[in-house]
């Protein structure tokens, strides 16, 4: 359950940061609207920082977006986990394997890609 909710705050988080960009404003401007700091916005946006629910509303007031559109379903909870538990398990198998160096950073690149 812990890697569920971790992704349900890193969805939720890129979803806010996507939505911030798209109004071209900045961490500073969206924490000052909300009052809270720049640096809580940031951690929230990399789902590090569990907001209450009155935060994540008073975010999405300001991002003028329904809180609906920001909170991801059940269903892509999963589905991320899923991958997320795929890719580290690949990512494992590559770091055991004796290969040549230049296919090994070719490989780091694409995993670090993919966070």
């Amino acid at each position: 359950m812990s890697n569920f909710n971790s992704m349900l705050y890193k969805l939720l988080g890129g979803r806010i940061k996507s939505r911030r960009e798209e109004l071209d404003m900045n961490q500073t401007v969206l924490g000052e609207r909300v009052e809270i700091g720049r640096a809580s916005i940031s951690n929230i946006e990399k789902g590090r920082q569990k907001p209450p629910l009155s935060v994540i509303y008073r975010i999405c007031h300001e991002l003028d977006i329904d809180v609906h559109s920001v909170l991801p379903t059940y269903k892509e909870i999963e589905a991320a986990v899923e991958v997320e538990s795929s890719q580290s398990s690949l990512k494992s198998y590559f770091e055991k394997v004796d290969l040549d160096e230049n296919l090994q950073k070719v490989i780091n690149d694409i995993f670090n890609k993919t966070k």
